[in-house]
């Protein structure tokens, strides 16, 4: 067994997967935090410190390794986990995807809330079933124009609530919006233009 750097007590460089699930169990935060950067450490342990160290999972170097040799433990971390790192700016694409299949709602909103999706992703989210996931969507600043207007549409005034707010929306969703049926909706329209419009 390998003992933990005597100096700065976090593991060694060359701490072997067990040493090192023994001290993401019941080390101090800042060592379970070396663990989760440590690319000895399991794949099944990584999943239930990137919880609670989610930059650190994602900043492990063996994490792209382990997702070809081992992804099937990765497909067994928690929506919390995975909601964790989805929310992390520098997550990958595939941690995002994983987190959209989850059945846990909490993964699939952490991807949601992204500041950067891609336009692949944008899409995805704009089709889900879940009228909460296309409003929450319906917000991000870089919608293609289609997905505008099928939000625009949508047959959840939720959704078109959400969409009304935008604040840079072209010309025809906004008419649209602004004929809205449900006053809420063509409301939110005419107090999003109060605040545009030019002094």
């Amino acid at each position: 067994m390998t003992a933990p750097d005597l100096q700065t007590g976090l593991p060694a460089p060359s701490a072997t997967a067990k040493e090192l699930t023994r001290l993401a169990r019941s080390g101090p935060p800042h060592v379970r935090e070396a663990a989760a950067r440590h690319p000895n450490t399991p794949a099944e342990v990584l999943g239930s410190l990137a919880a609670d160290f989610p930059e650190a999972v994602i900043a492990n170097p063996a994490l792209p390794l382990l997702r070809l040799a081992q992804m099937q433990h990765i497909q067994r971390w928690t929506g919390r986990s995975l909601a964790r790192l989805a929310a992390v700016d520098a997550a990958p694409e595939w941690i995002q995807e994983l987190a959209m299949r989850h059945s846990d709602p909490q993964a699939q909103w952490a991807v949601a809330g992204r500041a950067a999706l891609s336009e692949t992703r944008l899409r995805q989210l704009a089709a889900r079933g879940e009228w909460q996931l296309r409003a929450a969507v319906a917000q991000h600043p870089d919608l293609p124009a289609e997905v505008l207007a099928s939000l625009a549409a949508d047959p959840d005034y939720g959704v078109r609530l959400s969409l009304a707010a935008h604040p840079t929306l072209p010309p025809e969703v906004l008419r649209l919006l602004q004929q809205d049926p449900h006053p809420l909706v063509r409301r939110r329209t005419q107090m999003v233009n109060a605040k545009v419009r030019p002094l």
